[in-house]
């Protein structure tokens, strides 16, 4: 996580005493948090040896994005992405609708919206009830 801060230039005209005492201060500042990363990382792998557990791996770029066109590969496999017998029904397509509630919208709809549609939601309920018998 190494990063050096560049301040942008600040033309002479507004180089005031108070303006170069804050750049000195984003300086220190910068540098302390530097090396205070710095440090973190020499204690994570201290924590790491103590734990016994192995050190972060160092990756490097494997350089392959550099060597592969962008577009290649790309229209391959787009006429047909489902697997074979993925083919799903659809459960609510069975269903004997018992009751069509038209639910209104909760809140006052914004002037100059367009109407979409309706999306239908079908909602399963499972109902028991009590059906007392009585044989003489």
């Amino acid at each position: 996580m190494s990063y050096r801060l560049v301040l942008p230039p600040i033309p002479p005209e507004q180089r005031t005493p108070l303006v170069e005492a804050l750049r000195g201060i984003i300086q220190m500042q910068a540098e302390r948090i530097q090396r205070q990363e710095e440090q973190i990382e020499l204690l994570k792998e201290e924590i790491c040896l103590l734990k016994e557990l192995k050190k972060r791996p160092r990756f490097k770029p494997s350089g392959m994005e550099e060597h592969t066109d962008a577009d290649e590969g790309q229209d391959e496999g787009k006429e047909d992405t489902r697997r074979p017998g993925s083919d799903q029904r659809h459960k609510t397509a069975e269903l004997v609708i018992h009751e069509e509630r038209i639910v209104a919208p909760s809140r006052r709809i914004p002037r100059g919206s367009r109407f979409k549609g309706y999306r239908d939601v079908v909602v399963q309920e499972l109902k028991i009830q009590c059906h007392n018998t009585r044989y003489r």
